[in-house]
């Protein structure tokens, strides 16, 4: 108790309270802002907030993010929030590590960047990324004319690491789906859209190349169970697919019927056989 007495203590702490106070009322925003983006900001990738605020403890919050590519017609993520906060240990590790948590397309999500330095951001060294209950009929990507587009809510993990010269990407994706459904480029069985109770993705990406090692998805009218490859196209909606797998009709007897789909993410072509 006597040490709690001390003046000295005291004073220490309104020392440090009011210089935390002033820092973050003149925390110069717009110029933060202006130089993050500059830095960050590349040929093939961009980001855009519309505004920037100090974030406790060692961090900053960007509201209304968007990230875009020159070579996507469409914005690879828009997000209402996203709070960047530095992880000390990266002073005692080789990458500058960043934890990150935000809001986007009705969902949230979690993780953390690696970077090579907080001078060189692009491509980062390593990213993984947790979310949950995310929207994926409100992602351009998957948006199209009413009844036309997928939809269904999703959870999962993204890892994506590259090598130190940047150049050489893995990565892995789990999804898990829900209560959604996704359309027919052609009527099947007088069904424009198969829809789904549940679903799941395994994906990898070696080699340039994403290996779809299980695409299942069962509903109350058909399972469908898919695996293959996408060739990822500059636009990624022109990434070509082979995919091949079993369609199972649920009716009084079960109807099993292989499937190739090949074609764009644009422009899939289905075949039954």
């Amino acid at each position: 108790m006597r040490f709690l007495k001390k003046k000295w203590l005291w004073f220490t702490v309104y020392g440090i309270f009011i210089t935390l106070l002033f820092l973050y009322l003149l925390f110069p925003e717009e110029l933060v802002k202006s130089r993050l983006e500059d830095s960050i900001n590349v040929s093939d990738f961009m980001i855009k907030s519309a505004s920037l605020h100090p974030a406790l403890p060692l961090g900053i919050k960007l509201k209304n993010v968007t990230i875009s590519s020159q070579a996507q017609e469409f914005a690879l993520f828009q997000g209402e929030l996203l709070d960047l906060q530095l992880n000390l240990l990266s002073f005692f590790r080789k990458n500058t590590y960043i934890g990150l948590t935000g809001l986007a397309y009705d969902g949230s999500f979690d993780g953390s960047v690696g970077l090579v330095s907080l001078t060189k951001v692009y491509p980062p060294a390593e990213v993984i990324l947790n979310f949950e209950n995310i929207d994926i009929g409100k992602h351009p990507l998957f948006k199209g004319d009413p009844g036309k587009s997928f939809t269904g809510r999703a959870r999962g993990t993204l890892t994506y690491i590259t090598d130190e010269a940047g150049r050489s990407a893995s990565g892995t994706l789990t999804l898990f789906l829900k209560k959604g459904s996704y359309p027919l480029t052609e009527p099947f069985l007088g069904m424009t859209r198969i829809d789904f109770d549940r679903g799941e993705v395994q994906a990898q990406l070696k080699n340039g190349i994403f290996k779809l090692e299980k695409i299942e998805t069962f509903g109350p009218q058909i399972n469908c169970f898919l695996k293959g490859e996408i060739t990822p196209a500059a636009d990624f909606r022109n990434s070509q697919l082979n995919l091949n797998g079993t369609i199972e009709i649920l009716s009084k007897d079960k109807v099993k019927m292989k499937v190739t789909i090949g074609g764009t993410l644009a422009n899939p072509a289905i075949r039954y056989i």
